[in-house]
């Protein structure tokens, strides 16, 4: 206890067998040993083993003793605002560590223990003097949510951030840094919702960025972008992170990348290649205007929309009675009720002009010009003579079969017939193509040419991911996002094309 003796705070801790110790604001320097003193240390870690918190800040604690480790119950540990300039390296061993905090010290680099920390959820070293051959391999982090970097001298994002083994990371902070460009990988950290690159020096953005759709919070403020339109609005505090968002989706240039399944050395790219190529989905991204806009006028009657284009279909023969057979299932299925929660439209990409809007239209609006044509009819009709003509002939049906049974065109008549407003799918040149849930009009309605259908029917079939935007340009939906199909294996792209999206 001699070593205690100038220690209360210690001895206290030590006497009652606390699971916690804190020290705050001490100068420990006035005292003999001091607190970075390694006998000092020994003595107070190894007889209170049951510790499972410790935190020290502002007591000029310079030096951590390994003796650490013998805390092997600790979950937090707190170092801040000291003079640390090392960490010990047997401080992987603390296995059941979920959150270290070591913010405002003198650290120019991590033990690289640090990646046998598997249970760790935040890490914060913001405010030392890291620099990029200071970082250890972050990928094994598999319990990893938040990281904070901040404050440091690192010239580049740690590319073993880039790995999908990552499921949890959410949070990240780079802000006041040296960093130059931002890797296109980024994007594979999926459920990225916090990002703060400010004060960086950077000077242009990928356009994978622009997919990170899931993300509320993202600061790029302080950085010298050559764009200066989006410098401007990366350093406005009123924008919308989700203008932010669109702007580097629509401006930035694409690249004609393949996103590999785990952040890896390019050496292993073409085996890995071989391995994705083998009966896995390819998803296209970026796509050339596979977008769609809902406006206002729809949400009170039918609100949400997922899209998704489908290439490479065979829907001859068999095939063709398949995917009618799925789609009536899906139907009379519980996640439609007929039709009364979803509807599925299949269209022909070919006979329209994306990107396209999702309305709400008067019926005496929707007229013979917007080339509104029912399946099964000879001429374009506008929405209220369709609607009055489907209505006949449901009555004319019934009377002719005496049966209430009806056929499946007429079947959801009742789901609009009262609606002022109808809800349609509309092209760029104001084309009609579907005046949801009731027909899709022959523009696109070419059953055996169209769309949807199952890898096992259709094994060659391809995607293009299709975003659905509100009015205010917040996203509503994204099809197929990155947690979507998580039952095949799928093999994302992005797609480069010279033409801007509108």
């Amino acid at each position: 206890m001699t070593a205690l003796a100038e220690w209360p705070e210690l001895a206290v801790v030590t006497k009652e067998q606390r699971f916690e110790l804190v020290l705050k604001s001490l100068d420990s320097n006035q005292r003999t040993p001091s607190l970075s003193d390694d006998d000092l240390q020994r003595t107070v870690f190894e007889k209170n083993l049951q510790l499972n918190f410790i935190s020290i800040a502002g007591c000029g604690m310079s030096y951590l003793s390994p003796s650490i480790v013998s805390c092997s119950h600790l979950t937090k540990l707190v170092i801040i605002r000291n003079e640390l300039v090392s960490v010990p390296e047997e401080i992987g061993t603390l296995s059941k560590l979920v959150f270290v905090d070591l913010s405002n010290n003198k650290l120019e680099r991590l033990p690289a223990s640090f990646s046998k920390l598997t249970k760790l959820e935040t890490l914060v070293v913001s405010g030392n003097q890291l620099k990029d051959d200071g970082l250890f391999d972050f990928s094994a982090l598999e319990s990893l949510h938040v990281l904070d970097l901040s404050y440091n001298s690192l010239t580049a994002i740690p590319p073993t951030l880039m790995s999908r083994k990552l499921v949890h990371l959410h949070t990240l902070n780079f802000a006041h840094n040296k960093i130059t460009e931002v890797t296109p990988e980024l994007n594979i950290i999926e459920h990225m919702k916090s990002l703060n690159l400010s004060e960086n020096e950077i000077t242009s953005l990928p356009w994978a960025i622009g997919q990170m759709e899931k993300i509320k919070v993202l600061d790029l403020s302080q950085n010298p972008f050559k764009d200066g339109r989006f410098k401007k609005l990366a350093n406005d505090k009123r924008a919308k992170v989700s203008a932010v968002i669109a702007y580097i989706a629509k401006n930035a240039p694409k690249v004609s990348k393949k996103l590999r399944s785990e952040a890896e050395p390019e050496d292993a790219t073409s085996a890995k290649q071989s391995e994705s190529d083998d009966g896995a989905l390819l998803v296209r991204i970026g796509a050339p205007n596979m977008h769609v806009k809902r406006m206002e006028s729809v949400t009170p009657i039918r609100p949400f929309l997922v899209c998704c284009v489908f290439n490479n279909l065979d829907l001859t023969g068999e095939n063709f009675k398949k995917f009618i057979n799925i789609q009536t299932k899906l139907h009379a299925s519980s996640l439609c009720a007929n039709r009364a929660v979803a509807a599925i439209g299949t269209h022909e990409i070919k006979a329209f002009n994306p990107p396209l809007k999702y309305l709400a239209l008067p019926r005496d609006e929707l007229y013979v010009s917007d080339g509104i044509t029912a399946l099964h009819k000879k001429k374009p009709v506008s929405a209220r003579e369709l609607i009055d003509a489907l209505v006949r002939d449901a009555d004319l049906a019934r009377r002719r079969t005496k049966r209430n049974t009806l056929n499946p065109l007429h079947r959801y008549l009742n789901l609009v017939v009262d609606l002022p407003n109808l809800p349609c799918l509309i092209d760029s040149e104001g084309l009609v193509i579907s005046l949801a849930p009731v027909t899709n009009s022959d523009l696109t309605k070419v059953l055996h040419q169209l769309v949807t259908e199952t890898l096992q029917i259709c094994p060659h079939m391809q995607l293009d991911q299709v975003r659905v935007y509100k009015e205010n340009d917040d996203m509503l939906s994204v099809f197929p996002d990155k947690n979507d199909l998580s039952s095949l294996k799928i093999r994302r792209e992005y797609v480069q094309s010279a033409e801007s999206e509108a």
